[in-house]
């Protein structure tokens, strides 16, 4: 499939605008999304969800993640790009990672063969890939390494900030 590539800037500002916590910009000027070709009528959804979850540490450290997700209209997988920012039990910013790659679709966590899930699969060949349970229209939840859901879903939450169609 052909490869497009296009910068994603007015879906940035979009998101940046929608968002209550500005500190949470993941798209500098002049980044790209890279797409898997669009549908016949070029449109494509642009999905992105923020939050802060606790960090395993348990130190009351916490990760601030901002992941946006683009894919083809009536598609079920896509490419994602996420920023993480690592955030210390003092509220001081600190590490940010980024990553990108291929988001896929798949059906069912032990806990729920129907749940839906966004894996989150970077391209740096790295085996370190996010699991997002789809809990509702505007939510998703951080699964662990088993994808498990944790005991308290309410603490690792990421909510919707905009679902965008974009025409191409």
């Amino acid at each position: 499939m052909k490869k497009i590539v296009f910068t994603v800037l007015a879906a940035a500002a979009l998101i940046a605008c929608q968002s209550n916590n500005n500190k949470n910009q993941m798209i500098d000027e002049g980044e790209a999304v890279e797409m898997m070709g669009t549908d016949s009528t070029g449109m494509v959804d642009i999905f992105a969800y923020e939050g802060v979850v606790p960090s395993e540490s348990g130190q009351g450290d916490s990760i601030d993640y901002m992941v946006i997700i683009t894919q083809q209209i009536d598609t079920v997988n896509g490419v994602y790009q996420m920023t993480q920012t690592y955030v210390t039990a003092d509220g001081k910013a600190g590490q940010q990672m980024k990553s990108k790659g291929k988001k896929l679709f798949q059906r069912g966590t032990p806990q729920n063969k129907a749940a839906k899930v966004y894996k989150l699969v970077p391209d740096s060949g790295s085996n370190q890939t996010v699991n997002l349970w789809v809990e509702t229209d505007t939510t998703v939840v951080l699964l662990d390494d088993q994808m498990k859901a944790p005991d308290k879903p309410d603490k690792h939450r990421l909510k919707a900030v905009k679902h965008h169609k974009h025409h191409l």
